[in-house]
């Protein structure tokens, strides 16, 4: 409902202002009839003159959403230099059009409008289109800022209201633990330990709104030895490999972790051999860059599945313009996805 009453705000301004300055400017004379002692006043426009305005009103047209979308584009604060010179390029192509219309006679032998009154709706028009630019583009960072803070109250009041169950099991878990010491069983203690792992990072390390990227590859990593116990001894081959060494970048934490599960899910089969390639470059300091190649075992997969597509709307919350994903679904299924810590 907001959408079409913008539209329609939009076509009344545009109509409403184009035929005041249309009206306004194409007057050429004023006839005065005197009949039967009543004087009658008769304005005489130029149609020339108007066909003009309305193209100076068309050029601020285009150059007015032109505009609009720059503001609305930029998101990242470190690009503003850049959006006021394509701002200034944008105003420059306008007064260009503007004074080629002022110079060539387009209607035969119809006078060329003014330059300060072509140069004039230029001007009135961009400097609204600036003004309602920015003030959409504040209203909607609000918005968006908003909606932020209320997706991370309801995260925080999911995990107040899952807690009792992490606990319980990560206590029940420590207890399996101390007997399967007791029976000499070095798999079930380090399977126990990672899956006791596990559920620390999501009860003490997930509370937090930012953990070190090399948090976030050690809880992978535990999952990864979990889930490799569902199968035989080389039937998943997991080529896990981290380059560069700045790994105390600060992530959301969980944003990898449905990537990973997809790749299990979808990509592996029992008494099947497959291969799972995982790779993070941290090979710079404000930037992590996250690959993982697996080939489909499951061709019917209709979409990305629920994680992906929730993880899909955290970055767009959480790093707009400050991340790159590519999803490639072909006979291998891979995933790049690069975040912008800085």
């Amino acid at each position: 409902m907001r959408k079409w009453l913008e539209v329609v705000a939009h076509i009344l301004f545009w109509s409403g202002s184009a035929w005041l300055i249309a009206s306004g400017f194409s007057i050429q004379a004023h006839e005065i009839e005197l009949i039967d002692g009543v004087e009658t006043v008769k304005i005489l426009r130029n149609t020339g003159i108007v066909y003009q305005l309305l193209i100076c009103i068309f050029i601020s047209l285009i150059a007015f959403y032109t505009s609009v979308w720059l503001i609305m584009s930029n998101s990242d604060r470190q690009r503003t230099k850049g959006l006021i010179w394509f701002l200034i390029f944008t105003f420059v192509c306008l007064t260009a059009l503007i004074y080629t219309v002022t110079e060539l006679r387009f209607f035969g032998s119809a006078p060329p409008i003014p330059k300060q009154i072509a140069f004039g709706i230029a001007f009135f028009y961009f400097a609204i289109a600036l003004a309602y630019g920015f003030i959409k583009k504040s209203v909607f960072d609000a918005q968006r800022h908003q909606q932020l803070i209320i997706d991370k109250k309801q995260a925080e009041l999911n995990l107040l209201r899952n807690q009792l169950q992490p606990h319980f099991l990560f206590n029940a878990l420590n207890n399996l633990m101390s007997l399967a010491s007791a029976s000499n069983n070095v798999k079930l203690v380090n399977s126990f330990d990672k899956l006791s792992q596990l559920l620390r990072f999501v009860i003490e390390d997930n509370k937090t709104e930012k953990i070190v990227v090399s948090k976030e590859i050690k809880f992978l990593k535990n999952y990864i030895e979990l889930q490799k116990l569902r199968f035989e001894d080389g039937e998943v081959i997991i080529r896990f490999m981290v380059s560069g060494g700045f790994d105390k970048q600060k992530i959301e934490p969980g944003l990898f972790i449905p990537f990973v599960e997809n790749a299990f899910k979808y990509g592996t089969e029992p008494e099947k051999t497959a291969t799972i390639d995982i790779e993070f470059d941290l090979s710079k300091a404000n930037s992590v860059r996250f690959k993982i190649k697996n080939k489909k075992m499951i061709s019917n997969i209709n979409g990305s599945g629920l994680g992906v597509e929730t993880t899909k709307k955290r970055l767009e919350l959480i790093y707009p313009d400050r991340h790159h994903l590519q999803i490639i679904n072909s006979d291998d299924y891979t995933v790049h996805l690069t975040i912008y810590t800085q």
